[in-house]
């Protein structure tokens, strides 16, 4: 079942580069994360190997956290810049 998620990463990686890339650059980093899951899924259920407990699945976590703060950084400095903009134009 496992290979549904696989799908799923992949799908949404491709949706949001295809569909949303010119609104903003935080779509890339996002992209690249959800092809890693993509990745990490698919070596969950096609490898004996159990990516998702013990060490792996902790790893994953914290990669998980990273991405998601730096994201949410990026995100904050790219609003506090546009609604500088928006200020300056009105």
């Amino acid at each position: 079942m496992g290979f549904v998620y696989s799908a799923l990463w992949l799908i949404i990686a491709l949706l949001l580069f295809f569909r949303f890339r010119k609104q903003s650059m935080i779509v890339y980093p996002l992209c690249i994360y959800f092809i890693f899951l993509c990745v990490w899924w698919a070596a969950n259920e096609f490898t004996s190997a159990d990516m998702l407990n013990g060490t792996p699945g902790w790893l994953l976590r914290v990669i998980s956290a990273v991405v998601l703060l730096v994201c949410c950084i990026f995100y904050f400095r790219e609003k506090k810049q546009n609604s500088g903009d928006i200020d300056k134009k009105n």
